[in-house]
């Protein structure tokens, strides 16, 4: 191979691995969308759509910045704890200018058809302790049964929880220490597990 024809696709190479974003959109609560200038340590755009039920009560909220790759998550973060209580979270990430699009489009509906799988849930606001549990049926791509174990904050007010439910396979990128916000609240995960979640067992054991 011919030295220059090397040197020049090496070139490429490395330029395309350290590709990042010289601004991305950020939304700003109260405000319209706004183009930020990133920083030197944030190589990528991020869009986030969160929505969580809690206590009957269902918040959104959208999430547009720059960001780094290494500490930030894509993909779908669902979690069902049962009574109608659920946490999700759509995150997508990109490297090139002004990718995170400011108009977001809706996420596809959340498959409510069983699949087959259940798992032990439970709910507990204010403790580190699931002290009840109920089997949970679950749905769509909630094919894992997660423990977790964190804070839960509104504002100035933080509450330790416990909970238990059915969630996706993409939760497992989720290590403790690890942030969440979704809506009004903000997840601070002290410890987290999954497993795949059994089957449903019949009647005739099959």
């Amino acid at each position: 191979m011919d030295v220059r024809l090397a040197l020049c696709l090496l070139w490429a190479l490395l330029a395309t691995a350290s590709a990042r974003p010289f601004s991305c959109y950020q939304s700003i609560p109260g405000r319209s969308t706004v183009v930020r200038i990133c920083s030197s340590g944030e190589d990528s755009c991020i869009a986030v759509q969160e929505e969580n039920s809690h206590g009957g009560v269902v918040s959104t909220g959208v999430l547009q910045s720059c960001t780094s790759s290494a500490l930030s998550l894509a993909g779908d973060l669902d979690f069902e704890f049962g009574r109608g209580i659920y946490v999700r979270v759509h995150s997508e990430i990109c490297r090139e200018t002004d990718c995170n699009t400011g108009e977001l489009k809706d996420r596809p509906k959340i498959s409510t058809v069983p699949n087959g799988r259940q798992c032990p849930s439970c709910y507990a606001p204010g403790s580190h302790r699931c002290f009840h549990n109920k089997t949970l049926h679950c749905q769509g791509g909630a094919n894992q049964c997660v423990d977790i174990v964190g804070t839960l904050s509104e504002k100035d007010i933080e509450i330790p929880f416990a909970a238990r439910g059915c969630a996706t396979k993409d939760a497992a990128k989720i290590e403790a220490g690890a942030i969440l916000e979704s809506g009004v609240f903000i997840y601070r995960i002290k410890s987290i597990q999954l497993s795949p979640a059994p089957r449903v067992e019949t009647e005739d054991g099959v």
